[in-house]
């Protein structure tokens, strides 16, 4: 008798958890879901607090952006060594209309909210999240966690784990693309040509080959580079008087190490650049 006593509370309690867990997991963002606005104390400034949707182009009238959030703990050596990595990644790109957002919780002495930036050397804007909870939006798991939001507001990247090399390439592959996506939408923005420029590229990432199309609406010299991250021209695509038309032509990077590039595009009257990740 004592044992079926036992048994029967222990199968209502695994009854009970087997409802509410779907429910948890269903209340965090998970890639495709649509974030709402929700808005966090900056750890540097005193009663400032900083908005997703301050970065929604369609909201606010201003550019688009796309949204890297970095939810860490202070104590967790795995956050402590990525802390300046992160900070590379956001400098490299900031340019390019990332918004860098860290969202940290679990503060303890010497490393309190404020004092993170100085020690680990990061600019971005940083959530003090201890009241807040903005973690468990999206996730309940371990952290460093990272979660790339696009110009509409949907998660496109949410993930745990590290983005130093050599892990983060899947991190940097949606990064690239949703930056590319924000680069077509100031051309039309600003209503260029539709039949000028570099028309598509693929695959993006791509190994070793990439394949670019480009269209001319009338005879112009036209010429296509690639760059690497430091602004210097590593290689010359094109370089000629083309006809009005659609061309194709195909870049193999063997030579090059693997990493982000730009091809640039320009005739006496137009540029156009466009990102490409070389992984293997």
């Amino acid at each position: 008798m004592r044992k079926k006593i036992i048994i029967v509370p222990l199968l209502v309690l695994s009854t009970v958890y087997a409802q509410i867990a779907p429910s948890l997991s269903s209340q965090i963002y998970r890639v495709g879901d649509i974030v709402s606005d929700f808005s966090g104390t900056i750890c540097s400034e005193i009663n400032q607090t900083i908005s997703l949707y301050d970065y929604n182009g369609s909201q606010n009238n201003i550019d688009n952006y796309v949204i890297w959030l970095i939810f860490f703990n202070p104590t967790s050596r795995s956050c402590q060594l990525e802390a300046s990595y992160t900070q590379i990644i956001s400098e490299q790109f900031s340019n390019s209309n990332l918004i860098t957002i860290g969202v940290g919780n679990g503060w303890r002495e010497p490393l309190e909210c404020k004092s993170w930036q100085e020690t680990f050397g990061v600019s971005f804007p940083i959530i003090n999240d201890n009241s807040s909870d903005i973690r468990n939006m999206f996730t309940r798991g371990s952290v460093p966690h990272h979660v790339l939001i696009n110009h509409n507001m949907e998660v496109v990247y949410t993930a745990r784990g590290y983005i130093m090399p050599p892990f983060g390439n899947e991190f940097l592959a949606v990064l690239n693309n949703s930056l590319s996506d924000l680069s077509t939408l100031s051309i039309e923005d600003i209503s260029m040509p539709i039949n000028l420029g570099i028309k598509n590229y693929y695959p993006n990432p791509f190994n070793p080959s990439i394949t670019i199309n480009f269209e001319l609406s009338k005879r112009n010299y036209t010429n296509i580079s690639v760059y690497n991250l430091q602004g210097q021209r590593i290689d010359k695509l094109v370089s000629d008087n083309f006809s009005a038309g659609n061309y194709s032509l195909k870049w193999d990077a063997s030579a090059f190490p693997t990493g982000i590039y730009f091809l640039k595009f320009t005739t006496p009257s137009f540029s156009q650049t466009r990102k490409i990740m070389y992984l293997k």
